[in-house]
Formats: structure tokens, sequence, C-alpha cells
């Protein structure tokens, strides 16, 4: 259903009413604003704790380089609490938050309840998820005219909070390594106030991380380095890779660094090519399936082990498969019908969530692993790190040797589909 026709749908709904004459109630089955924007966030049930599973793993991961491995992360990790504030002049607006606003006036919903349910994707807080095992966080920061916050569709908490946790976890914890991907870089600002508060963003990042980064290393021709192992790399203490800047994540021809806010902090702060994304864009889980399957086979056969990004990007990058359902235009507008997910998290729990175990089985048995880093949505109550510690341990890699396609013979990506919902 098109966007336009959803929103008919919606609107002829409610005003037809039902057979009694009775008007429907938008907000029916709706989650309460104080269950969608709670204090800071939501408590997740005890789990056992996979703070140190990366140590524990150490026999089999140390002796790998990043790109022999999976580390599973968290999508859009600071948008576990949200306020109703949003950033002046974004630039990276969701495509459906102009169509929720306008639903939400014409049907006299409060415009924060439609656009929260949507833009929450985590429930835990930064260092929760740390200690829940996910060793890739996703911060999107934004300047709301004071401070720079992390933001999705609405403004978060200070990034302040954010790389506070991450510190205070790797000091903690130091057998373990994350990457940590800073873009979106958002707000209301001239050129030149921009340089200057992309200067001291940076100078923050590094001043919060001081002595755990992994320094910036590319060959005289601009490709990345990432040969050490990450046991190497935990011997010297240089245990948080940080991704930095806006772009497409792919093509370092068409991000290339700004020189206006060049600084002393770019040393260690990885420019945005590192990463390459595989996002499905879509809100059918088959389609996240079909995609993700055309995404897994394409790695491997790519050289996905150890040649850089999987044949993804540019040389030496790491490639990161989004397992995430995103919302679409007709999504947010049908969620006011009876039936329809209503958040995010719904939508979550229905496709994705319980797609990723299989999976992750059916790549783990063929020999595989799925991509360099897993990223998901309520990360806390996801698989993503029993599913990447399974594809890590079933891998056909040896440290240094790659033997591409692993055994990767699913077929085509409609039987894969048909296999995973068995």
């Amino acid at each position: 259903m098109t966007s336009r026709a959803a929103l008919l749908f919606v609107a002829c709904a409610l005003a037809a009413g039902s057979a009694g004459g009775a008007r429907p109630n938008p907000l029916e089955g709706r989650l309460s604003l104080a269950s969608l924007r709670p204090e800071r966030s939501q408590k997740s049930p005890p789990r056992a704790s996979l703070a140190d599973w990366m140590a524990e793993d150490a026999a089999s991961l140390y002796a790998r380089t990043l790109h022999e491995v999976t580390l599973p992360g968290s999508h859009d990790s600071g948008a576990y609490w949200l306020s109703k504030q949003t950033i002046p002049d974004a630039r990276f607006p969701p495509r459906w938050a102009a169509a929720a606003i306008a639903a939400a006036e014409r049907l006299g919903v409060p415009v924060d309840e439609v656009i929260t349910a949507w833009a929450l994707t985590q429930t835990a807080d930064v260092g929760e998820q740390l200690r829940a095992g996910f060793r890739y966080l996703d911060l999107r920061a934004g300047w709301n005219g004071t401070a720079w916050c992390v933001h999705h569709a609405e403004v978060g908490v200070a990034l302040s909070v954010v790389l506070d946790d991450l510190a205070a976890f790797v000091k903690r914890h130091r057998g373990e390594f994350v990457v940590a991907q800073v873009s979106h870089l958002d707000g209301a600002f001239s050129s030149a106030e921009k340089a200057k508060r992309v200067r001291e963003l940076k100078a923050s990042l590094t001043d919060a991380l001081r002595g755990h980064l992994v320094p910036v290393a590319v060959t005289g021709d601009g490709a990345l380095i990432l040969n050490d192992t990450i046991g190497e790399m935990v011997a010297r203490d240089e245990r948080v890779l940080v991704v930095f800047g806006d772009g497409d994540y792919s093509s370092s021809q068409k991000n290339a660094r700004d020189d206006d806010d060049a600084s002393d902090a770019d040393a260690f702060l990885w420019p945005p090519w590192t990463l390459h994304n595989g996002w499905a864009d879509t809100d059918d889980p088959g389609a996240l399936v079909r995609f993700a399957t055309d995404e897994t086979i394409a790695f491997n056969e790519k050289g996905g082990g150890g040649g850089g990004g999987g044949g993804f990007g540019e040389p030496g990058s790491l490639f990161k498969l989004s397992w995430t359902l995103t919302a679409q235009t007709s999504t947010v507008l049908e969620s006011f019908l009876p039936g329809e997910p209503k958040s995010l998290r719904e939508l979550d729990a229905a496709g994705a969530r319980p797609s990723l175990a299989p999976f992750a089985a059916r790549v783990a048995k063929a020999g595989c692993r799925a991509s360099n880093i897993l990223s998901v949505d309520f990360a806390v109550a996801s698989d993503a790190v029993r599913a990447a510690r399974l594809m890590n341990a079933a891998s056909a890699d040896e440290p240094g040797k790659r033997e591409d396609g692993c055994g990767l013979e699913f077929g085509d990506a409609r039987g894969f589909v048909a296999a995973t919902s068995e």
C-alpha cells in the first residue's frame, strides 16, 4: 500500500466509525508514553552476563583480525530514551516522520505519541548493551543548540552520557574490543560553526577514550589497514575503534574528510568508509531474510574472511549487516488500524527477532559468517550475541587463510527463506 493510499484508508476508517456510529479511538491499543519514554531506559530481565565473552573466546577469537570475525552490535544504540525535542533543521529525518506528523495532526493524536513509538530502537542504555555482549555501537550525533546529543527523529541523551558508559566499560573489561561509529552529524549551524562544533566533538571522543583508541592506519594509496589481530590490539590496550563522519559508508571518493574540521583527533578517528552498511530498508521480514541471504553469499564468495569488506566498499573496509526492519511511511500510517504493529518494537518482535536465530544457524551450518558486524534493534532481547558466537565458532576461517565461499550452498534466496521458517 502506498503512503497516500494508507493515509486515505486510515482517515476513512476513522471517519466511518463502527456500525453503531461510535468513532474508533486512534490511540486504542497503542503503548502509553510512560512505557515509550521511561525515565532513562527500561531495565531488561536478568540474563547471564556476557560482559567478557570475547575474553572467554580468546583461544579462537584473539588470533583473528576484525575481518575474520563477526561482532554483534546495536542499531541506533543511543535511541533508548528520547525527548519530545527534534534536532533543529535536521538533515537526517526518517522518511516516515513527516507523514506521521501529518497523520497525527489530522487524527488529533499527540505527535510525539506517534514519533516516539517508531523512533525508539533500544530498551537498554549503552552500558547495559555492552554488558549484554554487544561490541558495535551506532551513535547518531546531533547538535541541539547547546550540546551534542544522540538522536533518531527526536533528541536523546547527551552524547557525553554514552561516552562515559563506553569508557567505564572498557576500563573495567580489559579483554573486550568495541567498534563505535559516530555519524549523522546534524544540527542548525553555519558552515563555520559546524566546523568548530565538529572539532569539539572529535576532541570529546578522543578525550573520553584516551589510551584505548586504535590509531588510523592506511597504505600510501589510501587503503585501510586492519591487519592486526584482536589479541595484538587488546595486548596494546587499543580496544576501541571509532569510525567517524557522515556519508554512504562505502566510498572514500564521495566522503573525503572536510579540511575545515581537521584536527589532531583525526589520527584516531577512522573515516566513514571503514564500514560498508548492508541495509534492506524494508518492513517485510521475508524481504529482510532474502536481502541478508544475498549479502551473506556475496560476502563469503568475495573473500569475506580476510580481504576486507567481503568485496563490498573500499579496500580494507569491514562489512556490517543490519538485521533490522525499517518503518516505511505506510507502516506508520497503518499502525492506526486494528491489528497492525503500533511501534518499531512490535514490528521487530513479530519479524526480525524470531528470524535471526534460524538464519544464523543455517549460515553456521555452512561454515560461514554473515558479516563482520551484525547490527540489531532492541539488542538485549535479541539472539545476536549468540548468533555471532555461533558463526565465529563454526566458520571455516583459519587466521590469515580464507577459503572463498566456505561451502555456502543455499541455492536461491527464496529457498533459504523457506528453510528459516521451518
